[in-house]
């Protein structure tokens, strides 16, 4: 019986080194937790192409710790605003709400991948080399991590009703960070944008 108790608290430890192994190596990867804890906010400018759009539209977004997005698409044929900060969001200046809402909110966990898992540690549970966040209730972000280069290559984000993927590419360094400049968004298995970044800057 304590032999088994003494197997069994083994595989606990060893579970456990391997948790914090999969999470460190993806923080180190995009740039390091002493960096990532230094940024209070990055914005974002590139274009967004949407097959639902006649043309591609210019969009800038800013993150700000811990959890607030202000996205801005500005389209030939009009202008798209969409800010949350926390449990609290609004679009087109109209309060959002339900899976408009839930939607805000994902979009603005995974837009800063390594500062979540950083904020979120103790709440991240890996699955190989899968790592899970529960954003709110009914408000779960799955990331898929490369094990060669310990980089997020796909999010999925899921909700009551819903679910985004995002697939990163053409990461590149900014100030010692590492980003994707490349996004392939889909909404329930049907593809909905490509974003490309053309400029990154940390702390504002």
């Amino acid at each position: 019986m304590a032999r088994m108790k003494r197997a069994m608290l083994l595989l606990l430890l060893i579970a456990a080194a391997a948790h914090a192994d999969v999470v460190d190596d993806v923080i180190a990867a995009y740039g390091g937790a002493v960096a990532w804890a230094k940024v209070k906010s990055f914005r974002q400018v590139g274009t967004v192409a949407s097959p639902m759009r006649p043309a591609p539209g210019d969009v800038t977004r800013t993150w700000t710790r811990p959890d607030k997005l202000t996205m801005e698409i500005v389209y030939p044929t009009g202008k798209e605003t969409r800010i949350v900060d926390g449990d609290r969001g609004t679009q087109n200046g109209k309060e959002a709400s339900g899976m408009g809402l839930g939607a805000m909110r994902l979009q603005a966990a995974r837009l800063a991948l390594p500062a979540l898992l950083l904020d979120r540690r103790a709440d991240v549970k890996v699955n190989g080399n899968a790592l899970e966040v529960a954003i709110a209730p009914g408000l779960t972000l799955v990331m898929e991590v490369d094990a060669k280069t310990h980089r997020v290559v796909r999010s999925v984000s899921k909700g009551e009703g819903f679910e985004f993927a995002t697939s990163y590419s053409d990461f590149k360094s900014v100030g010692g960070l590492l980003f994707p400049f490349s996004e392939e968004n889909f909404a329930n298995g049907t593809k909905t944008a490509t974003t490309t970044l053309t400029k990154i800057e940390i702390n504002p």
